[in-house]
């Protein structure tokens, strides 16, 4: 009964040995491993299957090409056929490329060049002092960074090949610094910009005649506009720089047709000797055709120049000291004496004016200008203050000096009414009043000349009064008086009686009596003075106005007809002494 207990074991191991056979055939030279994760026998030259994986071991053969393929990555050097900004760099470091890119840029900067125009100027902007360079560091790296990756050696080597045969350019920009072409742009400018140019007018002596000169408009650089034309420009470009006109403010048409005598006076010297009426008809050349702008002074010392023989002024009588001299230059005084009724007439304003020390022929008192142009300097000078240029005509009633008798200045302008805004269209100048007389104070005077005979005497200065006038200028509108101003007030001297006596004269009681050589009729000087004697006169006490009036000669071809003043009351200005009046006469 035991023993058939264990009979079944047999019938399995025989089972088993029967699948052991159906799986696979052993050999020795066959390595079998067993497989823990499926618990089978596997072969380890054989792939191990694990549900969907899949596990291969391989063992890599050497590559040939790896040295020179890290040869290629890893170099320190630009790869051949690499140019930067066309100049070659292969084979070289970085450092290498770039000295040998800069010498070229260098030479490059130097000739990048725009040409600007304006107008008929035109001018090399060079990029030497306002061109940068931008992108120099950036081409290099770029460069440089050339074939780095690795794609397998068949790919880098087709690639370096490539460069080498075919090449391959990384461009540098060169453009202009913005600051220091903004800078090149004003120099220019500023030497370029003009400003507008009024019309004016000019003087024709050979025609005798007033020539109108056209306006002319500024013409600026716009410098906005340029500098964005020139960031845009190419080397070898030119460039019209853009312009920007400005008008005038007074043009052609203001003036033209438009000028009118403002102010006109003319006075006679037909009684002068030639040396006289020589003097005047030179200072009316040097005058006549003097153009003042706007705003401008006219001076007659400096139209006139120093009056001496070396200018060429002729020796002529002066005043000096109540007494006449003869003196280079001698009458000029007329000639600004003349001027000066004109420039008020022509509603210019007087700068500086001051009268003889005693009255002239010429004007009447209180009209008169004296002038000098050595030792104690006088000046007569009045400023333009019209709204446009106005122009002196001076001449004389013959071409002939030695036959001519009248001189007549003439200031031209537009109209008085434009600069006045409409309040008045004419100036005229009234007769003077004369609101003092003056009596000499000093005793006569006797001068002892020992060079002359016993029982010589001459008068040399009169016994003469002197005398304070108030002058007026008057404003008209369409023929009606509209306003009455005070002008100036001029004060003549008054003179005790000076005689030149031999040396054995005996002065009166009441006179006095200096020694030294004196002569009535002195040699003619070139300080051109009128009173050379700086010697201010004694304190005088005013006389009461005398009754008889002056009556002065008309002084224009239409008399003026003093017109009643206007209830404003004027109130005299409050006199001022003046220094010694010097004058050529």
């Amino acid at each position: 009964m035991k023993k058939n207990h264990y009979f079944w074991l047999f019938p399995l191991i025989a089972l088993m040995l029967i699948l052991c056979l159906a799986c696979g055939k052993t050999d020795d030279k066959t390595n079998v491993d067993y497989n823990p994760r499926t618990g089978e026998l596997v072969d380890p030259n054989q792939p191990v299957h694990g549900g969907s994986e899949e596990i291969s071991i391989v063992t890599p053969e050497p590559d040939p090409h790896r040295e020179e393929l890290n040869a290629i990555l890893k170099r320190t050097t630009m790869l051949e056929g690499v140019t930067i900004n066309g100049v070659p760099v292969g084979g070289m470091t970085l450092d290498q490329a770039r000295s040998a890119v800069l010498s070229t840029l260098e030479q490059a900067r130097q000739n990048m060049r725009v040409e600007v125009s304006f107008g008929e100027v035109s001018e090399s902007f060079s990029g030497e002092t306002i061109a940068t360079i931008d992108n120099l560091d950036d081409a290099l790296n770029e460069a440089f960074a050339l074939v780095r990756e690795d794609n397998g050696f068949e790919a880098v080597s087709a690639e370096v090949e490539r460069i080498r045969t075919s090449g391959q350019d990384f461009p540098v920009l060169l453009t202009f610094d913005e600051a220091s072409l903004r800078e090149r742009i004003n120099v220019f400018a500023d030497a370029n910009d003009t400003k507008p140019i009024d019309a004016s007018v000019s003087y024709n002596k050979d025609e005798n005649k007033i020539d109108f000169i056209s306006d002319v408009p500024g013409r600026t650089v716009d410098r906005e506009q340029l500098f964005a034309s020139l960031m845009d420009a190419k080397p070898g470009d030119t460039i019209s720089a853009p312009i920007k006109e400005s008008p005038a403010e007074v043009k052609l048409e203001d003036i033209q047709n438009k000028y009118v005598l403002r102010g006109t006076m003319t006075t006679d010297y037909r009684k002068s000797i030639n040396n006289r009426k020589y003097n005047i008809f030179k200072g009316a050349g040097l005058i006549s055709g003097t153009i003042l702008h706007p705003g401008e002074t006219f001076s007659a010392n400096g139209t006139l120049g120093v009056r001496n023989k070396a200018n060429g002024w002729k020796v002529a009588t002066a005043y000096v000291a109540g007494a006449h001299e003869k003196q280079y230059g001698g009458g000029v005084c007329q000639l600004s004496s003349t001027l000066y009724n004109a420039a008020v007439m022509a509603d210019m304003k007087i700068v500086e004016r001051r009268n003889h020390s005693m009255p002239v022929d010429y004007v009447s008192k209180g009209r008169d200008a004296t002038i000098n142009s050595i030792g104690n300097i006088i000046d007569f000078k009045f400023q333009n203050s019209s709204k446009s240029d106005i122009i002196i005509i001076s001449y004389v009633d013959n071409s002939d000096y030695k036959k001519a008798g009248k001189l007549t200045m003439e200031i031209w302008g537009i109209p008085i009414i434009e600069d006045s805004n409409g309040q008045y269209d004419e100036i005229r100048i009234p007769d003077p009043k004369k609101i003092k007389t003056l009596s000499p104070t000093g005793e006569v005077e006797y001068r002892v000349d020992e060079s002359k005979k016993p029982g010589y005497k001459k008068q040399l200065v009169k016994n003469q009064k002197g005398s304070v006038w108030q002058s007026y200028v008057e404003y008209y509108l369409n023929g009606e008086l509209v306003e009455r101003k005070k002008l100036d007030t001029s004060t003549y001297k008054a003179f005790s009686a000076v005689y030149i006596v031999g040396p054995d004269a005996s002065p009166s009681p009441s006179g006095s009596a200096t020694s030294g050589p004196s002569d009535p009729t002195p040699t003619p000087t070139s300080h051109g003075s009128d009173d050379p004697d700086p010697t201010t006169p004694a304190p005088h006490t005013p006389a009461p106005d005398t009754p008889e009036p002056d009556t002065p000669k008309p002084d224009t071809p239409k008399p003026d007809t003093p017109a009643p003043e206007t209830p404003k009351p004027d109130t005299p200005k409050p006199e001022t002494p003046q220094p010694s009046d010097d004058g050529e006469g």
